[in-house]
């Protein structure tokens, strides 16, 4: 993650695997299940995703996320920043 967004936008990762976030500035980070859209934050947690309510990513650290126990599509979202999304692919 950067300032403001995910590095990549999508990721794609093996069922049963876990997603580590890391941040490569000084800005912190507030992740959860969910996405922005059009501005506005939709609070949503797909059948068979793991958990991620309010997690704190401070600056130049890092969080892991998982595992991702169902094939399917997921969303994260940063609290914080508008627009800054992250699509979870488990395969």
């Amino acid at each position: 993650m950067n300032d403001t967004n995910f590095v990549q936008t999508s990721i794609t990762i093996k069922k049963g695997e876990r997603l580590k976030l890391i941040s490569d500035t000084l800005t912190p980070h507030i992740i959860a299940n969910g996405t922005w859209e059009s501005g506005t934050a939709q609070l949503a947690r797909e059948s068979g995703a793991p958990q991620v309510k309010d997690v704190q990513v401070d600056g130049y650290s890092s969080q892991t996320f998982g595992p991702f126990t169902t094939a399917g599509t997921f969303k994260l979202y940063c609290t914080v920043h508008a627009g800054m999304n992250l699509t979870v692919v488990v395969q």
